[in-house]
């Protein structure tokens, strides 16, 4: 007579995880690997980190000047790839410091200025924002969106809970997320996974905004308030609870070595080389160095053409970090502009920035004549090139 047996079913990979084996924390990590994608992400395939200037190496703008925080309610970048927003001015300023933990040299600082009883109306943040060409595979707004996971070292005077966002285009969609400091004045590792939003709208393979990465410091605006944990259709990046910066005179806040990848584990952080870090940095913004040659066009103005360092996001805009100028006169004495101004030429694309620089000249330019771009003493004016999202 023959006998059947049978078994109940087994998951393979759990009865391994539980063995008594010396696999470690990144054994642990690929046994529990959902997929392929999570796998390579663990053992570093390919480029990994969503964020731009993570470890805030780059402030082509402003260096390590410490920076007061005005132009309220307007989007402005002080630091490579990353953006601020205040409701008042004056109250918090930011700087590019050397304190960092080991690993890094370089770390974004918030002080409060000047303390604040925040009103319903203010707003205070930082944020990366994310271009589409780079976040569509994560496939948020499908049924296949991906999990991410977020890691930062943060350091601030204050303890307690603080939170964030990840948000789309369009701001109506967010996942607000809380992390804790539990020693002042101590950088501390800092961990976050986020579940792939699989509802809302946002953006593919474009050159818009793909996603937001959003820093609360001090948000009182009850609109901009989420569940914390959870996606919402709502506009929010902060947590109506918890530390609020801005309230507290001389408080600090740094934060580097931030990563944005897919998985659900946090990996080490993915150091670029320098120059791979600075191309990805000068698609969005550049400074344009001495030395470029243009010609006259007028007796009051010089058209210059620029090839960029790296092919630019969207044809930039261009302006000058001071109204006092000066060219080069390859044949006489250079002259120097003062009330300088500069516009975009047509000819201008996303490869090559042309424009015209004109103002009053201490000697009529000679139409035609070949001048050399420089920045002197007394005439320092840079050329900045933007193609920020």
């Amino acid at each position: 007579m023959a006998v059947k047996f049978t078994k109940p079913e087994i998951n393979v990979r759990e009865k391994l995880a539980e063995l008594d084996k010396p696999s470690g924390i990144a054994g642990e990590a690929m046994l529990r690997a959902d997929t392929v994608a999570e796998q390579q992400a663990l053992i570093g395939v390919g480029r990994k980190n969503l964020i731009i200037n993570g470890a805030m190496a780059f402030s082509q703008r402003n260096g390590t000047s410490v920076i007061t925080l005005n132009s309220a309610g307007s989007v402005l970048y002080e630091f490579d790839r990353w953006s601020r927003q205040v409701q008042q001015n004056g109250k918090l300023t930011l700087q590019q410091v050397t304190d960092a933990p080991s690993g890094f040299s370089y770390s974004i600082k918030a002080t409060t200025a000047s303390a604040i009883t925040a009103s319903g109306s203010d707003y205070y943040m930082i944020s990366q924002r994310i271009e589409g060409f780079n976040s569509a595979y994560l496939a948020y707004g499908t049924s296949s969106a991906r999990t991410t996971t977020l890691s930062f070292w943060v350091k601030s005077t204050l303890t307690g809970q603080w939170s964030g966002a990840i948000k789309n285009s369009a701001s109506n969609r967010a996942y607000t997320f809380s992390y804790y400091i539990n020693s002042p004045s101590t950088w501390e590792y800092k961990t976050v996974t986020i579940p792939g939003d699989t509802s809302g709208t946002w953006i593919g393979s474009t050159n818009g905004i793909g996603l937001r990465l959003m820093y609360d410091l001090g948000t009182a605006r009850s609109d901009l308030h989420g569940t914390l944990n959870s996606w919402t259709a709502t506009n929010s990046y902060a947590s109506s609870t918890g530390v609020k910066l801005v309230q507290n005179a001389s408080a600090t806040w740094q934060i580097t070595g931030v990563q944005l990848e897919v998985g659900k584990v946090a990996t080490p952080f993915e150091h670029r080389s320098y120059g791979e870090e600075l191309a990805l940095c000068q698609r969005y913004f550049t400074v344009m160095p001495n030395g470029i040659l243009g010609v006259s066009s007028s007796t009051t103005s010089v058209v210059y053409s620029y090839h960029l360092p790296t092919q630019m996001r969207a044809t930039p805009s261009v302006s000058l970090t001071s109204t006092n100028q000066r060219q080069g006169d390859t044949v006489a004495q250079g002259i120097s502009l003062t009330s300088a101004s500069i516009s975009i030429s047509t000819y201008a694309n996303s490869s090559v920035a042309a424009f015209f620089i004109s103002g009053t000249p201490s000697a009529n330019f000679t139409p035609y004549r070949t001048y050399l771009y420089e920045g002197t003493g007394s005439f320092p004016a840079q050329v900045h090139l933007s193609a920020e999202l």
